[in-house]
């Protein structure tokens, strides 16, 4: 995939009058009338922006881009093609804007990304015996989970999901049987989205 692929690229993305395409990589969610999926944006201008998905949407389609928990984007597709995409916003945006309201709330506090709500089991591996988790929520950074043994907080483990194989993790928050985990680094997102495709929803 071409990571310089951009909006300005593809002849049936109308742009409009001053934009400017300004190259990113943002990880987030997909939102289609048919469910939901990760995605890869690329590029953004104040009149649409450019991602990489597994399963691109069909042109004419009404979706939405969440690359943070405060950052939602509605658009309608105007082209799609090998494993990408060009959205088109209803109306422009100010890019300059949220970018730099993103960098100062990088500052502050560390942003959500985007979680998807699924199920299915992940192991904990680090002290004693591996403890079995009950996924509530994922995201390529981290996971909650409810489990049926006790862990404790801050305590580096490995935590392994099947197709994506083991990944570095800490134990952030524990409330009740509820667990917070981190990962040292983030899901290959490609590898991640298998996964997605096959773990049921919540």
């Amino acid at each position: 995939m071409n990571a310089a692929l951009n909006l300005a690229d593809e002849p049936d993305f109308e742009r409009r009058d001053g934009d400017r395409n300004i190259a990113v990589l943002r990880v987030g969610r997909l939102q289609t009338d048919t469910g939901d999926q990760l995605c890869v944006v690329r590029n953004i201008s104040p009149g649409g922006l450019m991602f990489e998905c597994l399963h691109p949407p069909e042109v004419g389609a009404e979706v939405m881009v969440e690359w943070r928990t405060d950052k939602q984007m509605p658009g309608i597709v105007r082209w799609s093609k090998e494993g990408a995409a060009g959205i088109q916003f209803p109306q422009s945006v100010d890019i300059e804007r949220i970018l730099k309201e993103e960098r100062s709330t990088l500052l502050r506090v560390r942003p959500r990304q985007p979680r998807f709500v699924r199920g299915g089991t992940v192991r904990l591996i680090g002290e004693g015996e591996p403890v079995v988790g009950h996924i509530v929520d994922i995201s390529v950074g981290g996971l909650s989970c409810r489990t049926d043994q006790p862990v404790r907080k801050g305590v580096p483990i490995a935590a392994v999901l099947n197709g994506v194989a083991a990944t570095n993790a800490e134990i952030r928050w524990i409330r009740g049987d509820a667990v917070g985990v981190r990962f040292e680094k983030p899901l290959p997102w490609r590898a991640f989205q298998l996964w997605l495709d096959q773990a049921p929803r919540g």
